[in-house]
């Protein structure tokens, strides 16, 4: 499974963050009209789904979830605040 990064803002930008971690929630759990504020657990996710979304954040944008930082709540948003 390989994401596409989309450069429409700098990569620095928390919003082109969020939209990069959002299109491999969407894919992970093959629920294309997912928001950034959606509950993962909410749209079928598991365990294992958020193990697979975590790891295609580190190939894709070099970069490691920190889950004590999200407090329960598993969405494309909390996962890039998450994100050191």
């Amino acid at each position: 499974m390989s994401i596409q990064q989309t450069h429409a803002l700098p990569d620095s930008s928390e919003d082109a963050r969020v939209e990069q971690v959002l299109a491999i929630v969407r894919q992970v759990l093959s629920k294309p009209g997912l928001t950034a504020d959606d509950e993962v657990m909410d749209f079928g996710g598991t365990s294992l789904s958020i193990v697979r979304i975590l790891a295609e954040i580190r190939k894709t944008l070099g970069t490691d979830v920190n889950l004590r930082e999200l407090g329960g709540s598993v969405t494309a948003r909390s996962l890039v605040r998450a994100a050191r």
